[in-house]
């Protein structure tokens, strides 16, 4: 037994082998997954820096859900127009997107407005673009520190075009704003604002109908 029992040990495999294959699984994987995710990151960050910076013309304009809209809703609020800020990028592929936004943080009475309209040169693109405003709402509320905001998704109290989505901004239960996405043909719309909230169905009609009725009518061809 003596003479055969050192060959039988030196037959068998290591075990310390599997162990080492499974650590650097362990290790690679996580690496793998995040080096991916730095390359999208990377290329979206490219992406927006190839954008060119155009003015918007009147046409444009008049699509946007400004401030002075909002403020029909407030009582003894005057905006502060110096602090709207409009700018239309259009990209390498084709694609532009028309963003506003209202922001005064100094201001505890003042609302924070953002509208946003992106033409993408296709509806698949659009597609893609909706599913990630409305989770990217999500994610950007737990980035800046605000894991306690929720979204109550509401979309009996408004719907527009082809898919959308409509929800009230809560935090321990209180409302305190709204977000809108939607997509029609290859067109998007986003709607966000806090310090000031709609959950009634008249009123949001009134409030972003007649801007959705001139989008449904521009021809940006």
């Amino acid at each position: 037994m003596s003479a055969t029992h050192p060959s039988y040990l030196e037959a068998r495999p290591p075990i310390r082998e599997p162990r080492r294959v499974w650590l650097w699984l362990t290790l690679l994987i996580p690496l793998t997954i995040i080096a991916s995710l730095a390359l999208v990151v990377a290329l979206g960050l490219f992406f927006n820096m190839t954008g060119e910076v155009l003015a918007p013309t009147a046409e444009e304009e008049a699509l946007v859900l400004d401030i002075d809209h909002v403020s029909d809703w407030m009582v003894d609020y005057v905006p502060d127009f110096a602090r709207e800020t409009l700018t239309k990028t259009r990209y390498l592929d084709r694609s532009y997107e028309l963003d506003y936004t209202y922001d005064v943080p100094e201001d505890e009475n003042a609302p924070y407005l953002s509208y946003t309209l992106t033409f993408e040169p296709s509806q698949t693109d659009a597609g893609r673009t909706y599913v990630s405003y409305w989770s990217g709402t999500r994610v950007a509320f737990y980035a800046f520190g605000t894991s306690d905001v929720t979204i109550d998704e509401r979309n009996d109290l408004f719907r527009w075009g082809d898919e959308s989505r409509f929800g009230l901004l809560t935090t321990e239960g209180q409302p305190f704003g709204n977000v809108f996405v939607a997509r029609e043909g290859n067109r998007v719309v986003y709607f966000l604002i806090s310090g000031l909230y709609f959950d009634d169905a008249e009123q949001i009609t009134a409030l972003l109908d007649p801007y959705l009725k001139r989008l449904r009518g521009y021809s940006d061809t």
